[in-house]
């Protein structure tokens, strides 16, 4: 599964690539940590009342399998794109007697592509993609089964997401550097579970740390 996801990303690559060599890349991963906000969780199952609260989620970012983020950069001068891969994790903290369970741990991935700016010594973004979800729950004693989904892997592309974000190059060496990130997302999406659906709306605050190399000469 996360190969195919590697593969499409380089297939949306793709036209950027072509345009040759007036562009520069960069590739990074980070780590960290994540503030969700409490938010609506709607969940409906067949021949029982609807299920309605507020949410509270936490993520364990670095309990396997951790919070993780891998992105691509392409720039030229000071406007670029990337395509960033999060793998977000949701956990409810608020279980009620029907919950008995109900977390997106494999995750909550969000998937998106975003425009960059140079702008007095940051890096700002703003885009939207695609959550692809791996939901595990059993609600009212009815376990949802996780080897359906997309190869039978238990992943759903479940609905859109939107992020916006501040970070900071720090480089240590002629194409390292190391890499701080304030990010916020927002995300809706529907993901089965037995007999039924359940309705997720997500807000999120990420602080990211991580390492990043510059695959050619930064223009001067």
């Amino acid at each position: 599964m996360k190969g195919s996801i590697c593969l499409r990303c380089w297939l949306l690559l793709l036209p950027l690539i072509c345009e040759g060599q007036s562009r520069h890349w960069e590739v990074a991963v980070s780590g960290g940590t994540v503030r969700n906000v409490k938010t609506p969780l709607h969940i409906e199952q067949d021949d029982f009342e609807d299920i309605q609260l507020d949410a509270r989620y936490r993520t364990e970012p670095f309990n396997p399998p951790v919070y993780y983020d891998i992105r691509v950069s392409s720039w030229r001068e000071a406007k670029g794109w990337e395509l960033k891969l999060t793998h977000h994790k949701l956990i409810l903290k608020n279980l009620t007697p029907d919950i008995q369970r109900f977390s997106i741990t494999d995750g909550f991935n969000l998937l998106t592509l975003n425009r960059l700016w140079h702008l007095k010594g940051f890096t700002w973004s703003a885009g939207g993609g695609i959550v692809i979800t791996h939901p595990e729950s059993t609600i009212r004693n009815r376990a949802f089964p996780e080897n359906n989904g997309i190869l039978n892997k238990g992943y759903y592309v479940s609905g859109p997401t939107i992020e916006a974000a501040v970070a900071k190059r720090y480089y240590f060496a002629e194409r390292w550097f190391v890499l701080g990130e304030g990010r916020a997302t927002f995300s809706y999406v529907q993901v089965p579970i037995a007999d039924g659906k359940a309705k997720v709306t997500n807000a999120a605050a990420h602080a990211l740390v991580g390492i990043g190399y510059r695959l050619s000469k930064h223009p001067d």
